[in-house]
């Protein structure tokens, strides 16, 4: 029998409380209006367009206008498809350029037209989920499984090495023997 005491539970709780914390998110839309590259290069006329553009797309947001269904008409990203919309996304995992840019914003502000790779965008920010901590009473249930699990696996290994210990093994097969012999060994040397 197994049993986890709330010391265990405390502990366990206080050294993996990152795996207790939910990452923040963002959910955002964005409309992209791209710049081609030829061959010869960017052309400096059609990236000044294409900017012009971005920043009368913004000022039409700023206006009153949908943005999913500016982004459905105007964007050339994919996302196009579900009105702009991306997300929700862990905030760790957005360039540290697009995290600066939407340090500070709240619920449905716009971000400045950004210049990317792929041509001119500009975000909205749909929601923000800050970093929650899951409290030790609610996290109490699944540190007691992941204990009891923990301790009934070692617990079995125990019981299995017993039992190879009282084990007679008649070998009919000395290729079979061997392999067995081999992964005892690699087992043995893998072992804590």
């Amino acid at each position: 029998k197994i049993g986890v005491t709330d010391e265990e539970i405390t502990r366990y709780y206080a050294g993996n409380r990152e795996s207790f914390t939910t990452p923040p998110e963002v959910t955002l839309r964005e409309i992209l209006v791209a710049v081609p590259v030829s061959a010869e290069g960017l052309n400096v006329g059609v990236d000044d367009a294409a900017k012009a553009k971005a920043e009368s797309i913004r000022d039409r947001i700023l206006a009153g206008e949908p943005i999913a269904r500016l982004a459905a008409d105007e964007s050339d990203s994919p996302s196009k498809a579900n009105g702009g919309l991306i997300g929700p996304i862990s905030r760790k995992d957005l360039s540290p350029e697009l995290q600066k840019e939407i340090e500070g914003l709240k619920e449905g502000d716009l971000t400045s037209v950004l210049r990317t790779a792929r041509g001119y965008q500009v975000l909205k920010v749909e929601t923000l989920k800050v970093a929650e901590v899951q409290s030790l009473e609610d996290a109490r249930a699944d540190i007691s499984a992941k204990i009891a699990e923990t301790k009934r696996q070692a617990e079995f290994d125990k019981y299995l090495a017993k039992l190879r210990t009282q084990a007679i093994i008649e070998w009919k097969n000395d290729e079979i023997k061997r392999a067995y012999e081999v992964g005892l060994a690699a087992a043995e040397t893998s072992a804590p």
